[in-house]
């Protein structure tokens, strides 16, 4: 008769210990600086459990959300192959405060967690950082409503010239 421990039916009563789960992290960079990378790998190699699965960059402007690696790590976000994107500054991701809102929005609705290496506070893991993003938000709200506005302003002064030119009568 075998021994009772080679026996795949009795098992101990022992739980098996969980499984350990990596966090999945992807490194954002816009023109990235001298030792920019080095700095963001020491940083996620500081964190506990955080593995980098996705690594991209772009060189082009960040006036525009049509980059490639930005869309490489929002494609990664939207399949929910990233938990956390590391960017040193928050505004790597975009020069312009509507793009960032959206951006933050976007990212933090798929439950990706964003995190500046640089500003420890821009985390959006955390109380505070859930704040600043609100405060993104609103200011490019702001933003758009004043811009909204002074359209109106110009179409209107423009009007006005046009019909109090001689030429009108």
């Amino acid at each position: 008769m075998p021994p009772t421990d080679c026996d795949p039916h009795s098992r101990s009563s022992v739980a098996d210990p969980p499984a350990r789960r990596f966090v999945r992290v992807a490194l954002y960079q816009r023109s990235p600086t001298f030792g920019e990378s080095d700095f963001l790998q020491s940083y996620v190699a500081s964190q506990p459990d955080w593995r980098i699965a996705l690594r991209s960059r772009d060189d082009g402007s960040g006036a525009t959300l049509k980059r490639p690696g930005l869309q490489r790590v929002l494609a990664a976000a939207r399949s929910g192959n990233i938990d956390v994107l590391v960017v040193k500054h928050i505004y790597n991701l975009s020069r312009t405060t509507r793009h960032l809102a959206d951006l933050l929005d976007e990212v933090t609705s798929l439950g990706v967690r964003v995190v500046s290496a640089a500003d420890p506070g821009l985390d959006t893991g955390s109380p505070f950082g859930l704040f600043l993003v609100r405060v993104v938000n609103a200011v490019a709200e702001i933003e758009y409503t004043g811009a909204l506005v002074d359209r109106r302003d110009r179409l209107r002064r423009k009007q006005e010239s046009v019909d109090e030119s001689p030429l009108a009568s």
